[in-house]
């Protein structure tokens, strides 16, 4: 992961912070911690805005306390199927412009929203949890969805939000999902240097917090819990959501699932992929 001069001073900052504190107060230290997890780093408040959301209808909702800003693209074909774009973390609906156009290109309706502390939106905090509620939210107030495209974080919160949709009609597309929290704690610890003693706090706080032990917050665990059509694409070269986080389940070779690979593509890249963008619409049109 690259950062810039500013981020890279602010790392060492929270590396130092947390080295002080787990000294003085694991727990506290845990907290802290986690609460960083949840943080974007990115916002993209200040982006601008892609000719296409020129055109679209504007929508908000509230969400948690906070204010959801999103976009609605209506085609002029009657009955046409309504496709909900979500982005990943440190993104934004903005940097999917692509996605809008081919939709429509292919006569579909769409809906893209912010992410609570992301983009047009309002908040300071996301985990898949919270961003699967957002996504229930717009389910009941705008739709139903006929599909979802999701990238990263917004692939395992999709997979937790069809556990409680349930809408076998749906298709789904994730791209370089979120698989395992666990492999996404693993990268966060090495970032910034935190002992492998201080991760049983950390899994401690997740328990106590949430409820649920971190290996319960797994997309591999969600995807069986619903038979919609899934696309799922995952790059051999993604540093960011492993790829052998997701060898197991395509072992198991599930019917619903159709499972592509990549390669050299990354995390980011792959979602801009002209291939990929195909083969999406593609599995959307069938």
């Amino acid at each position: 992961m690259d950062l810039t001069l500013t981020q890279s001073i602010i790392l060492r900052f929270y590396k130092t912070k947390f080295k002080v504190l787990e000294k003085l107060s694991p727990q506290k230290a845990a907290a802290s911690v986690l609460q960083l997890f949840f943080t974007p780093y990115i916002t993209y408040r200040k982006a601008e805005r892609p000719a296409i959301f020129h055109k679209a209808e504007k929508l908000f909702f509230t969400f948690n306390g906070n204010m959801v800003r999103g976009s609605k693209w209506t085609c002029n074909k009657e009955s046409a199927k309504t496709i909900l774009i979500c982005h990943g973390m440190n993104s934004c609906s903005y940097r999917f412009e692509k996605y809008v156009q081919l939709l429509l290109n292919n006569h579909f309706n769409v809906l893209a929203f912010d992410a609570l502390g992301h983009g047009q939106s309002a908040g300071k905090y996301l985990n898949a949890v919270v961003y699967s509620e957002m996504i229930v939210q717009i389910e009941n107030k705008y739709g139903p969805v006929d599909g979802i495209i999701a990238h990263s974080i917004a692939g395992m919160a999709t997979t937790f939000a069809m556990e409680r949709i349930k809408d076998e009609k749906k298709k789904i597309v994730l791209i370089a999902p979120a698989t395992e929290t666990a492999s996404q704690v693993d990268l966060f610890f090495k970032m910034l240097h935190l002992s492998d003693s201080f991760r049983i706090f950390f899994n401690e706080e997740i328990l106590r917090t949430r409820g649920l032990p971190v290996s319960w917050y797994s997309s591999i665990r969600a995807v069986k819990n619903f038979n919609a059509a899934v696309l799922w694409i995952h790059d051999t070269d993604d540093n960011i959501c492993p790829y052998k986080d997701t060898l197991d389940l395509q072992e198991e070779n599930l019917p619903y699932i159709k499972f592509i690979t990549t390669s050299g593509l990354g995390h980011n890249k792959i979602h801009r992929d002209a291939k990929v963008q195909k083969m999406v619409m593609d599995f959307l049109l069938q």
